[in-house]
């Protein structure tokens, strides 16, 4: 069956189907990206670019989904020889299977939402605010219009909490711990550099003592690091090292100075495969083996590293307790840091949806004129939005559930 195009595309096509219209626009966004070169463009001409073209590529998007759901239907991953309708949309897009199976599935609880497809096919929404609107709306349709109407104003991470929110209170709770437990899976793959990327799934509240550990030995570390006065790395960086640390009970490399727990871990073998040539030498030569069996190629400074201990160490310990993650020496007591957290989940700075690493400020009463540390003077604010507090003139004002974000100059 030849696809054509609706009436007013095939008169201005002068009908030659949507496929031919489709090659025009194409063809027009290549020649536009092509000849217009971004660093001769006005900032506010780039500003109002990028929106038109967020919108074009929500509405591609929209169509992209569409048609792949329709394709997928009429089996043409058979006819071209792949294993699933996933592997199929895969190949044809170029993402990982994850990401098509995410893709498909949203594609195919969009049929059941005609507002939702409207407002995507205009442009409105973006795939990650429609997958977070259709994970909900598919167990509560009723949500549907609440849903839409949140996604114009609030940020994605927002909108994620509404839509779980929404799931949570349709789904059994029984049913739905059962559900997250079934589903927990870790994953483990090499990436192009060598680098051993971890995938995991575990239920919320194992993710959050896992995560709470974690943090406390990032925590730990980056103190260190600025004692040490070394060059700061990212969070991330020091995260990545504090799960390591946790996982292999490795504490000679915990800290840079000392340990964060003195606790005896469990022995667990780890198998290294090399070549005896380049364990005398100290060097690896092409041709010579060194590596992991079902992780990959490992530096040969890695079989240094353990050499004598013969057993690589796997323990779970108890998260290192951070009491207060007070800055210049303030001391906020655990009770009253319990309550901050609980009201400030997210930076309280409007639209800042950081959660991670948040400082605590004096932000009515400033500590340096004797602000008294009282749940009523105290705000969790981000690294960089309390930088900017406390040193380049910005302004919190309002209060709990009404906070504004004022600029130097703002008045008083």
């Amino acid at each position: 069956m030849v696809l054509s195009a609706p009436p007013r595309v095939a008169d201005a096509a002068s009908e030659r189907g949507a496929l031919a219209v489709l090659d025009d626009v194409t063809e027009l966004v290549r020649r536009l990206l092509d000849e217009v070169d971004p660093d001769t463009v006005a900032g506010d001409q780039a500003s109002l670019v990028l929106e038109k073209l967020v919108k074009l590529e929500r509405m591609v998007s929209s169509g992209r989904l569409a048609f792949g759901r329709r394709a997928a239907d009429c089996m043409n991953w058979r006819q071209e020889g792949h294993r699933s309708e996933s592997d199929w949309y895969a190949q044809k897009t170029k993402t990982s299977l994850g990401e098509a199976i995410s893709a498909l599935d949203t594609a195919k609880g969009l049929v059941d939402l005609p507002d939702t497809q409207g407002a995507f096919r205009q442009g409105l929404l973006s795939v990650a605010q429609v997958r977070e609107i259709v994970a909900a709306a598919t167990v509560d349709p009723s949500a549907e219009a609440g849903l839409l109407e949140a996604a114009a104003h609030l940020t994605l991470k927002g909108l994620q909490r509404q839509s779980r929110a929404v799931c949570a209170a349709a789904v059994d709770q029984t049913e739905r711990a059962a559900a997250q437990r079934k589903g927990r899976f870790l994953r483990h793959w090499l990436d192009p550099e060598g680098l051993v990327n971890l995938h995991a799934r575990v239920v919320p509240d194992a993710g959050a003592s896992v995560l709470a550990a974690i943090r406390a030995r990032a925590a730990f570390v980056i103190d260190e690091a600025a004692q040490a006065r070394v060059d700061p790395e990212p969070r991330e960086s020091y995260e990545a090292d504090a799960l390591v640390a946790l996982v292999i009970g490795d504490l000679r490399t915990a800290t840079f100075q000392g340990n964060v727990d003195q606790g005896r871990p469990r022995s667990a073998m780890v198998t290294f495969h090399v070549s005896l040539e380049a364990l005398h030498r100290g060097s690896l030569e092409p041709g010579e083996l060194c590596e992991v069996p079902g992780v990959g190629p490992v530096p040969l400074a890695s079989v240094e590293h353990v050499m004598g201990d013969a057993w690589a160490r796997l323990v779970i310990e108890r998260g290192v307790d951070v009491a207060t993650v007070c800055t210049f020496g303030r001391t906020v007591p655990a009770a009253l840091e319990t309550a901050l957290e609980a009201r400030d989940r997210v930076c309280v700075v409007p639209d800042c949806e950081v959660s991670l690493g948040l400082e605590i400020d004096h932000w009515k009463v400033p500590f340096s004129e004797c602000g008294p540390t009282a749940l009523w003077n105290l705000a969790r604010l981000c690294r960089f939005h309390h930088k900017l507090k406390t040193y380049d003139g910005w302004q919190l004002r309002g209060g709990p559930g009404r906070w504004e974000w004022v600029g130097p100059g703002g008045g008083p």
